[in-house]
């Protein structure tokens, strides 16, 4: 009987470690960020196929994990007819984070599109949020949203946006 306590301990703790080997190479990492500022805004509007400015925040950074959230409602129109999607005209907002210049994981993302109306000029008014996050290290930060359309000259607007971020 004792042999067989040996023997299920012995494979419990090997099912253990396996699991723990797994998840360390899994890559996976994390932690808190204790500090949070925002903004909130609106009525921006961009005909750009380069990327423009909507809002920055600057603050002193303790290094360490930061994450991103930028929030908005607006819309985009189709005004080229550039790009197909299904068959269908397609237009979208592109956005993405800066941390002192440089993009932020994972970079450059369509917070929202036209979901191809063909034929549809009319605002279709729409919500989005996507995150960011990194590490940094500590000192003078300053975080910069920044949009552009899919294709110049199709339509952008941001009725009203929130930027929060988080870090030490």
């Amino acid at each position: 009987m004792r042999h067989r306590k040996r023997i299920a301990i012995g494979a419990v703790l090997v099912v253990a470690l396996a699991v723990a080997t797994a998840v360390a190479r899994a890559g996976v990492s994390g932690g808190a960020a204790p500090n949070v500022d925002f903004k909130t805004g609106g009525a921006f509007s961009t005909p750009s196929g380069s990327y423009v400015t909507v809002t920055t925040s600057s603050f002193a950074a303790g290094g360490g994990v930061i994450a991103v959230q930028f929030s908005a409602a607006g819309w985009v129109q189709d005004w080229k007819s550039g790009g197909v999607f299904a068959g269908h005209d397609y237009a979208a907002l592109r956005a993405r984070v800066l941390v002192n210049g440089v993009p932020l994981s994972p970079g450059s993302v369509v917070l929202f599109d036209n979901t191809g109306k063909i034929g549809i000029k009319a605002p279709r008014p729409t919500t989005a949020s996507f995150e960011w996050a990194g590490v940094i290290g500590a000192g003078a930060t300053t975080v910069t949203v920044q949009v552009a359309n899919l294709h110049a000259f199709d339509n952008a607007q941001l009725n009203h946006f929130t930027l929060t971020v988080q870090h030490n």
